[in-house]
């Protein structure tokens, strides 16, 4: 089946808006199927100890990424705090979770 050109384009450009914007379709999804973020939390709370490794590893290579760049340790000094403290924060050893 063949679109004319103003179709297709309009279909491209519907699909690709529709996925640029995942913080707010992924929400309205869930909550249109009935899966709330308790009930999602309550699924994924048993595997903390992989998403706390993962987002360390994660975390770990944002900061060799931002050291490989020359120069900027205001920069480099901010990756590192900006890092240790979102971590502490999801470990939960500074307040938050």
């Amino acid at each position: 089946m063949m679109f004319s050109p103003v179709l297709r384009s309009t279909i491209v450009a519907t699909v690709s808006g529709f996925l640029t914007r995942p913080c707010c379709v992924i929400p309205a999804a869930m909550s249109m199927t009935g899966i709330g973020t308790a009930r999602l939390s309550g699924a994924l709370v048993s595997h903390r100890a992989e998403f706390l490794m993962t987002s360390a590893l994660l975390l770990g290579a944002s900061v060799v990424i931002n050291f490989r760049r020359e120069g900027g340790v205001f920069n480099k000094a901010m990756a590192i705090a900006a890092s240790m403290v979102a971590f502490s924060i999801a470990a939960g050893w500074a307040g938050g979770l």
